[in-house]
């Protein structure tokens, strides 16, 4: 290349965000989410493992739960209150909420979503309210 022709354009390289704190419609949006996903929750454990069926109101329950928890990781607003939350839960989430939303209860494997619901998910669920008013005193 000579002087006189162009130069390619750098590439854009995006700034990191700046650490701020959470705003506090975004607090209140999440912790209404934290609640949403407890109510799912304990909908779906309630009558225990025998009520739990593939076409029963507490499997649905159960899948709304595990959609509404990997949608915590879908927006940044959410990204103070969560990013603690180890990758592999985080994958794992998404793949059970893919499996839930659009593969359907045939390839749900329902021992393996009883456990996430009953041992898995409620300390990630602690953790996440935990963030979430933790942060109201900041």
């Amino acid at each position: 290349m000579t002087d006189s022709e162009a130069q390619p354009a750098a590439r854009f390289r995006r700034a990191p965000r700046a650490q701020q704190s959470p705003a506090p419609h975004s607090r209140a949006n999440f912790l209404e989410s934290v609640d949403a996903i407890e109510a799912f929750l304990g909908h779906a454990t309630r009558g225990g493992r025998s009520a739990f069926q593939r076409t029963s109101p507490p499997y649905a329950s159960g899948s709304m739960a595990i959609i509404r928890a990997a949608a915590l990781f879908e927006t940044d607003e959410f990204a103070p209150f969560v990013r603690d939350t180890p990758a592999e839960v985080v994958a794992a989430l998404r793949t059970m909420r893919s499996i839930a939303s659009h593969a359907g209860s045939r390839a749900m494997n329902d021992d393996l979503f009883w456990v996430t619901l009953t041992s898995e998910l409620p300390p990630h669920i602690t953790e996440w309210r935990r963030a979430g008013e933790e942060s109201e005193s900041d």
